[in-house]
């Protein structure tokens, strides 16, 4: 395989990160127990208002910035911080699967959340792909750099 096509391969990952994310976007995340089940749950408005959830202690939201700082890391070619905030991502998102209601109104008034929609899962996805993208690119540079050969220093 081509040097040049591996050492891209790492930022090829991280966009596509950015754009499965930006598709769930367009998905409903889940599904709650009323009459109209997709209700509240267009992923597009979850990243706009979601960020309220954490005033009733639903942290899933804090996904979103951890993710962004992923991706800004990784483009940088930071990739031991990309490595060290997008698996944060992903246990932010992973823990939106333990709760079992979800607050839909500011009544306060709750729902029991009975299923999850593709937003939720590609959501899921682009966090992984974050973490495959950081991965990808700690290995490029450790198979490129060897310990001490990009300064000539005897390896260990």
């Amino acid at each position: 395989m081509p040097l040049r096509f591996v050492t891209r391969l790492s930022k090829v990952l991280t966009i596509a990160s950015v754009i499965v994310f930006a598709v769930s976007l367009t998905q409903d995340a889940y599904y709650i127990d009323r009459e109209d089940p997709r209700a509240y749950s267009a992923a597009w408005m979850l990243l706009l208002i979601g960020w309220l959830g954490l005033l009733d202690g639903i942290f899933a939201w804090l996904a979103n910035p951890v993710l962004f700082a992923a991706w800004i890391f990784s483009f940088a070619g930071k990739k031991k911080l990309a490595l060290l905030f997008a698996p944060l991502a992903s246990v932010f998102m992973v823990a939106f699967l333990f709760r079992q209601s979800i607050i839909v109104s500011e009544a306060p008034t709750y729902a029991k959340i009975t299923g999850y929609g593709a937003g939720y899962w590609l959501w899921l996805t682009s966090a992984m792909l974050a973490i495959i993208a950081a991965l990808v690119g700690l290995f490029i540079r450790a198979a490129a750099f060897p310990r001490g050969g990009a300064t000539g220093a005897p390896s260990s």
